[in-house]
């Protein structure tokens, strides 16, 4: 456990954001800066979340208006994934999300076509179609690489090889389906 603590804080050195402005809040003539120190403490949280029993844990690290459409980033782990016979997925109806890939490894399934997909709304995510998919296309991941998911398509984890996997995502709400987290409170 040690060797992934110190892989995600060296990984997470990678995001070098600036702490340059005491309120991290949208403003009209600057950007919102995430400060490292705030995604390594989010990453922390995340791996307790596991530590806990969670299979998964997605915090929301910021999800702001800028303007025609909404932008957030968010800290997820999940626990190790066996390979099962059966290929699960869910694929977010209004969401864009970008997979960077800070600690561990596994292999996504990604694409394919559901076989009687459930309809779900969440209040993190927004609607969603979550089943049993086929002819998904299964792709390896480790720390570095990113992975683009387009709204719509079947996403999920094919098998976890390290004991968690920790990525940030980065989603693009142009429906604005999630709700706004500006600062840490």
């Amino acid at each position: 456990m040690n060797k992934i603590l110190i892989k995600i804080i060296a990984s997470a050195f990678l995001i070098n954001a600036s702490s340059a402005f005491a309120d991290h809040h949208l403003m009209a003539d600057a950007s919102v800066i995430i400060p490292k120190e705030e995604v390594d403490s989010t990453l922390l949280q995340g791996l307790a979340n596991i530590a806990e029993g969670r299979t998964v844990s997605d915090i929301v690290v910021r999800h702001i208006d800028v303007g025609e459409e909404h932008i957030g980033v968010s800290v997820v782990q999940r626990d190790k994934v066996e390979i099962r016979e059966t290929e699960t997925a869910i694929a977010h109806v209004d969401l864009d999300e970008i997979y960077y890939i800070v600690a561990g490894e596994g292999t996504m399934i990604t694409g394919g076509n559901f076989t009687n997909p459930t309809e779900t709304n969440s209040s993190l995510l927004g609607p969603m179609l979550r089943g049993e998919v086929t002819g998904g296309t299964h792709q390896p991941v480790k720390v570095g690489d990113i992975a683009i998911i387009p709204k719509g398509m079947p996403h999920g984890w094919h098998e976890i090889t390290s004991d968690t996997i920790s990525y940030i995502i980065f989603r693009g709400d142009p429906n604005k389906v999630m709700q706004i987290k500006n600062s840490t409170d």
